[in-house]
């Protein structure tokens, strides 16, 4: 089973989700981690891709997160998103990883962005947006078009605020 691209830095953590978490999967994308997440596997493939990709398996399953075989788990007990986030940040604060210089994943599909200029999505996006945009993330995997809206903004303050309330 394929379960994404491959983490070129081995010290950046990957993430495979359960599908009580996907919420949390489109953030962690965002901030630049390679989340597997699929809404319609069991915890057998599930343990499957966490072990052979060498993911940490994130969960709200109190069983999936005792299961012996699994190397590294991480039982997330918040149900808000903004907790979430900081539940699984905090986990990794060990590793010593620079989140705001992570590239941002694909929310959609997880796959690797490259920017692109206007002329490239020029008649894939809607006009207002190309008269007032000038660069644009692509997806490598799916093809998806995003700029820099509000959403942009708000997704850099939650990241900001999440990073000083850990004191990162």
């Amino acid at each position: 089973m394929l379960s994404g691209k491959e983490n070129k830095d081995k010290s950046i953590p990957k993430f495979a989700v359960d599908v009580m978490l996907g919420s949390l999967s489109r953030w962690l994308r965002l901030f630049g981690f390679d989340t597997f997440y699929k809404n319609n596997l069991t915890d057998k493939e599930l343990i499957k891709i966490s072990l052979q990709d060498e993911r940490i398996l994130l969960t709200k399953d109190n069983a999936l997160a005792k299961s012996k075989i699994l190397k590294n788990v991480l039982l997330i007990s918040s149900e808000e998103l903004e907790l979430q986030l900081k539940e699984v940040l905090t986990y990794l604060r060990k590793n010593k990883i620079e989140i705001l210089s992570l590239p941002p994943r694909c929310p959609v599909c997880n796959g690797e962005m490259r920017t692109v200029e206007r002329e490239e999505v020029i008649t894939e996006v809607p006009d207002y947006i190309s008269m007032t945009m000038n660069q644009f993330l692509k997806c490598k995997a799916c093809g998806k078009i995003y700029w820099h809206g509000s959403h942009k903004e708000k997704i850099e303050d939650l990241k900001k605020k999440i990073l000083k309330d850990l004191k990162f």
